[in-house]
């Protein structure tokens, strides 16, 4: 018995002295840096959005040019008693005969967001998005809708933590976020989102286009030899309506 109260009384002893706990180890990394907070922290994108309408006449394919700056300028508390972004979005057009550098930002409008333990969410012209799900992980689903009235929509990582050059700028750290992609003979949706740790948004391309035959061979057989050069070529080849844009990321910092 003596031995054993020994025994117990050294093994208490021990287990005070070294806590007896074993070490947790550094927080799990869940990928909130993709989605940075800090009040002062902008992007500058340059932006270029193409317009195409083959009907018209002469047919239309209308290019717009501009850079866009997006500024965390404040946090707040919202309705819901969560501290949410004031995200300030300034605005230059291009002009061939004036560089960027010379011009000054206008204020164009104002959006906010959100990072919970769960989401990373995003005010658009009054909708909310889901623009993130936290943990990144592979076979990350959501519905990127989930927060407005829109049809549901299926966000989902194609990679994450991948060196990317975006805009020449090195990135250690890239995810991608495919939020639509939908295809067929005549028709492609296709939007895209990369985050960059530290940083945030860095690329945003969307596509919504139309490839339609002219009229005037609505009366040719299906596999006719014009039908068939025609659908042979790939779809961004024969734009007949639509749009494209591409944000990319010019500069960031913090001021």
């Amino acid at each position: 018995m003596n031995r054993i109260f020994l025994i117990l009384f050294f093994s208490i002893l021990f287990c005070g002295i070294s806590s007896c706990s074993k070490d947790p180890g550094p927080n799990p990394d869940l990928g909130y840096n993709y989605f940075p907070d800090q009040v002062g922290r902008y992007v500058v994108y340059t932006v270029d959005s193409f317009y195409y309408d083959a009907s018209a006449n002469p047919p239309i394919i209308d290019t717009i040019k501009f850079q866009i700056k997006e500024k965390i300028q404040s946090v707040y508390t919202d309705n819901e008693g969560r501290p949410t972004m004031r995200l300030e979005r300034y605005i230059k057009y291009y002009d061939p005969l004036v560089p960027y550098s010379n011009m000054s930002w206008t204020l164009k409008d104002v959006w906010s967001q959100n990072k919970t333990l769960r989401t990373a969410e995003k005010v658009e012209e009054n909708l909310r998005y889901i623009k993130l799900a936290f943990p990144i992980k592979e076979a990350q689903e959501w519905n990127g809708n989930a927060q407005n009235s829109q049809d549901a929509q299926n966000y989902f990582y194609a990679f994450f933590d991948q060196a990317r050059t975006i805009g020449n700028i090195k990135f250690d750290s890239v995810l991608q976020v495919t939020q639509q992609n939908e295809s067929s003979l005549v028709h492609l949706k296709y939007n895209e989102e990369k985050y960059a740790r530290n940083v945030g948004l860095i690329y945003k391309r969307g596509i919504n286009i139309e490839s339609q035959p002219p009229s005037s061979w609505n009366s040719l057989p299906f596999g006719s030899d014009s039908l068939t050069l025609f659908f042979d070529k790939l779809i961004l080849t024969r734009i007949t309506s639509g749009t494209q844009y591409t944000m990319t990321v010019n500069s960031y910092g913090i001021e």
